[in-house]
């Protein structure tokens, strides 16, 4: 019995300081990988942050393009983000991500008054 507790116990251990190491390490990436583990980490709240569309960074040949983009929550906190669109997006306009670090879930895109006014300031 005591053989069977210590090892759940380590197990729980293990897997605390996992998901602990994967908040740091991903806290101010972006990318695939950070996204990946962000996804599947439980340590990471789900948030929405905003971003005014730029230029993609590039579109492929079926016309979805890639953005990499400094997004801020409603608080001002900025971090560097990366996101799909599934066609090259209007510059100029505002979109708020719904994210779990730096993994995208939706995108939708809003008026400006619609924006925090700390994230605006960040992002404008």
């Amino acid at each position: 019995m005591k053989t069977i507790v210590k090892v759940v116990l380590s197990v729980g251990i293990f897997i605390l300081l996992l998901c602990g190491g994967a908040l740091l390490y991903t806290k101010n990436s972006s990318g695939e990988v950070a996204a990946l583990f962000d996804q599947l980490n439980p340590l990471i709240p789900e948030s929405e942050v905003y971003v005014k569309t730029q230029a993609p960074e590039s579109v492929n040949e079926h016309g979805t393009a890639m953005y990499k983009q400094t997004a801020a929550s409603s608080d001002g906190t900025t971090r560097t983000i990366e996101f799909t669109g599934m066609q090259e997006l209007k510059k100029g306009h505002y979109l708020k991500l719904t994210n779990k670090g730096a993994h995208v879930e939706t995108y939708e895109e809003v008026p400006e008054k619609d924006v925090p006014q700390k994230a605006l300031e960040k992002i404008k």
